[in-house]
């Protein structure tokens, strides 16, 4: 029996995001580098094939078929018993990809908009490529400076669904100044200038998580000025997947459960690591920064008391 953290992905509404399509290798790639199990969810979601996951990524169904009203209720049930969602819309929101993902989310406190985001001063290559700064002191948003939201939609929030259970919020946000955006209303798109939009959105939901985020273009390779590898865009991505990951559901488990961290090595020590691990000199990098841990906390502990016999 495997104790490996288990990701699946959705396979069942017609996928923008698999771990098949070239687009998004570097994605597939960090998680299989991370060791973690990787599986699909085909034919319909349900909650017996959900149960075998630890996250689950939606990523962006397009052109249906819709997730029906019993994969939404597994979906919201898996959550609220202690599993992760990842869902990811793109431009324009469902409207836009043809799928329904606000029906999923609404019961998060989070919906997907209609729009596109554009920035006239802060963005990557061209203004439908906003860089965004304005960020929720969070898990997810530290050590990040900056991420390219390309072509993404926006999100709404809704805090009225929060009670001792449920939190919700933004921790990303469009451009105070000199961002806007495109929407649809009912008769056609518009333009309007509005700033401070939640980018990324966040909910506790009882004994799990959800993050919802607009852009799949952060998930790709193909482009270096506003994929995965732009900016801070992998770290992003690595911040969501550890933070979908770390919960408990008691103190006790809180206590003896690990907790999975993105951490930024130097070049040279990771591929000195990774030859090592390589020739079975260590299992494998979770056993590394461990062992270094331990050694540096025995250090410490004998210096202090060095310090004070002194």
């Amino acid at each position: 029996m495997t104790n490996k953290i288990a990701i699946g992905f959705d396979y069942t509404h017609n996928n923008k995001l698999t771990m098949e399509n070239n687009a998004f290798a570097d994605f597939t790639q960090y998680l299989f580098d991370s060791s973690f199990q990787l599986g699909k969810i085909e034919a319909g979601i349900t909650l017996d094939k959900l149960v075998k996951y630890d996250i689950l990524i939606i990523g962006v169904p397009n052109l249906g078929p819709d997730l029906d009203p019993d994969e939404i209720k597994d979906l919201v049930t898996y959550v609220k018993n202690g599993g992760s969602l990842l869902i990811i819309n793109d431009g324009g929101g469902d409207y836009e990809n043809k799928n329904n993902l606000s029906e999923l989310t609404k019961n998060f406190g989070i919906s997907f908009n209609p729009d596109r985001l554009y920035d006239n001063k802060n963005f990557s290559t061209d203004n439908s490529h906003p860089i965004i700064k304005d960020f929720s002191n969070h898990f997810i948003t530290r050590n990040i400076d900056k991420f390219v939201h390309s072509n993404g939609c926006t999100l709404k929030i809704d805090k009225s669904f929060e009670d001792e259970k449920i939190d919700i919020n933004g921790i990303a946000y469009s451009s105070e100044f000199t961002s806007w955006h495109s929407y649809l209303n009912g008769d056609g798109w518009h333009d309007k200038s509005e700033q401070h939009l939640p980018i990324i959105g966040i909910s506790h939901y009882h004994l799990g998580k959800v993050v919802a985020i607009g852009n799949l273009s952060i998930f790709s390779s193909l482009n270096k000025s506003y994929g995965i590898q732009a900016a801070d865009n992998f770290k992003l991505v690595s911040n969501i997947i550890s933070w979908l990951l770390n919960k408990a559901k008691s103190e006790d488990e809180q206590a003896a459960k690990p907790i999975y961290a993105t951490v930024a090595m130097n070049q040279d020590l990771f591929y000195w690591i990774k030859d090592m691990i390589n020739l079975g000199k260590w299992k494998n990098l979770e056993e590394v920064i461990n062992y270094a841990l331990r050694v540096t906390k025995i250090k410490m502990k004998e210096g202090n008391k060095n310090d004070q016999n002194g």
